[in-house]
């Protein structure tokens, strides 16, 4: 699994948690506090499952593979591109 297939993978389960927040605000606003309940839980889930995908550890994993596999003058973009994947854990 390369460094964009996680990033890719993470941001697919935030837009799915993204859209499960906004049912649960919409069944809010409809008064099913139940399905607002459950939506919500959805949406907490997915975030940590996006998470567990991009801890630093993982990244730097996949990073020091894609070095190992490429020339050095490469290594300076790898770690560009890793250090921005390591953002979405802030």
């Amino acid at each position: 699994m390369g460094l964009d297939d996680l990033v890719n993978q993470a941001k697919d389960l935030l837009g799915q948690g993204e859209k499960k927040a906004q049912d649960a605000a919409d069944a809010a606003a409809a008064g099913d506090q139940q399905a607002a309940a459950a939506d919500a839980g959805s949406a907490a889930g997915l975030i940590d499952k996006a998470k567990e995908l991009l801890t630093d550890e993982r990244i730097d994993q996949v990073a020091g593979a894609i070095k190992d596999r490429t020339p050095e003058n490469i290594d300076t973009v790898v770690d560009q591109v890793a250090e921005k994947a390591k953002q979405f854990n802030n």
